[in-house]
């Protein structure tokens, strides 16, 4: 099957499995999810690998929309006033969920290699389903606020946390013949090119964005800045090997922050992104590869519960600590089980980086990935309805559009 026909084939299974999922109460997200699954290599595969990555750009364009509209977070009066609770709030679901994961590990007599490095992926909570989830449910209030703030904050820590990982390996695998300060250098250098210059390239991009926007009144006219925007964004930055998860999220934060059109910007992407949203999570779903969940092991068992256990813990003492309201302490946990993106870009980085640790770290959270994209949505879907946020919203416009 072509390219062009499994496309369509995706978009219109897409809106059947999210027709059929809402009678049992299940986020669509699930719903696009279970229909990848069925459709992809591990069991019907009609859209098959070559398909996949044929369809691969489509993924990048619709995650670098969904991190853009997360960018919203970082208004800068919101920031100013919730900011150091959400970076609270994120370090204490993230790190708890890394050191369980690492203790486990090396406990189970791994490489301490393999340890720090799942434990550094372990900190990743999936933005896309989060988001597309809370979209859905029309969600509003402090649970859906925190959410918002954690999954931003979460993809920058958990980026920093690998650089730093991927760094002391570098460093302690042996200087080979080289100085202490040219290691020093090798190890720091793509920290800092990731991090900064996807930053640096996003907030170029937002200038763009905001600039141009003053000048565009129709709404088809600002689809096309929208999307030509973020393709040059997510195209720039696969170019120059920068993240275009952090580059979409800095033009987002730059765009809210720089211009007082930024609502309507946000609105309407939010009337015309569906389609990318259910290919994304359509092929998520294909890309999954169900045969590796029987082969993860005890390892991956460990993985898999020292994240989730780590992540409700960790979310309900911040919480706590923070005094947030009761409805959030009990809830924000089950919210920031998801797993995706960011996790299995991580992997496929430590596939091209480390030979002698690859195989295991790649079982592991790939068929973990499996799990708790499944688990996720639903999880998240639980919270915003128990927490009595779903529905809040006073319409169905972006959920950008509701943080101001």
């Amino acid at each position: 099957m072509d390219a062009l026909t499994s496309l369509g084939l995706i978009l219109l299974l897409a809106l059947l499995a999210g027709h059929l999922v809402k009678a049992l109460r299940i986020p669509e997200v699930t719903g696009y999810i279970l229909a990848g699954i069925a459709l992809g290599p591990s069991i019907l595969g009609w859209v098959s690998a070559e398909n996949l990555l044929a369809l691969e750009v489509l993924s990048e364009v619709a995650l670098g929309l969904i991190l853009f509209s997360i960018g919203s977070v970082f208004e800068f009066s919101k920031f100013r006033r919730m900011g150091r609770q959400f970076l609270y709030l994120t370090l204490a679901e993230s790190l708890l969920a890394s050191v369980l994961v690492i203790a486990g590990v090396l406990t189970l007599g791994q490489p301490w290699q393999v340890a720090l490095l799942l434990g550094a992926i372990a900190m990743a909570t999936a933005p896309a389903s989060t988001l597309m989830v809370i979209r859905e449910c029309d969600s509003e209030g402090p649970l859906t606020d925190n959410l918002l703030g954690i999954i931003a904050v979460n993809n920058l820590l958990c980026i920093s946390a690998y650089a730093v990982v991927a760094a002391t390996i570098d460093l302690t695998s042996g200087l080979g013949g080289t100085t202490v300060l040219n290691a020093v250098y090798q190890a720091a250098y793509p920290f800092v090119w990731q991090l900064g210059g996807s930053v640096a390239l996003g907030y170029l991009v937002g200038l763009l964005l905001a600039g141009w926007s003053t000048q565009v009144t129709e709404t088809g006219e600002m689809l096309i800045l929208l999307a030509g925007s973020i393709l040059l964004c997510v195209g720039v930055a696969r170019l120059l090997d920068l993240s275009p998860l952090v580059a979409s999220l800095a033009v987002g934060a730059t765009m809210v922050n720089l211009t007082a059109r930024s609502r309507r910007l946000f609105s309407t992407l939010s009337g015309t992104d569906p389609p990318f949203y259910a290919i994304f999570f359509v092929l998520a779903g294909a890309d999954l590869d169900l045969s590796l969940v029987p082969s993860m092991g005890i390892v991956g068992v460990v993985y898999v519960l020292g994240r989730a256990i780590g992540k409700f813990v960790g979310a309900v003492a911040g919480a706590r600590w923070l005094r947030l309201d009761p409805k959030v302490q009990y809830f924000l946990g089950f919210g920031l089980i998801a797993q995706a993106g960011l996790a299995v870009g991580l992997t496929i980085a430590i596939d091209q980086r480390y030979d002698d640790f690859a195989p295991i770290v790649s079982t592991v959270v790939l068929s973990s990935v499996a799990i708790f994209e499944m688990v996720g949505p639903i999880s998240t879907r639980f919270a915003l309805v128990g927490s009595g946020e779903a529905g809040r919203s006073p319409s169905a416009e972006s959920v950008s559009t509701a943080l101001y």
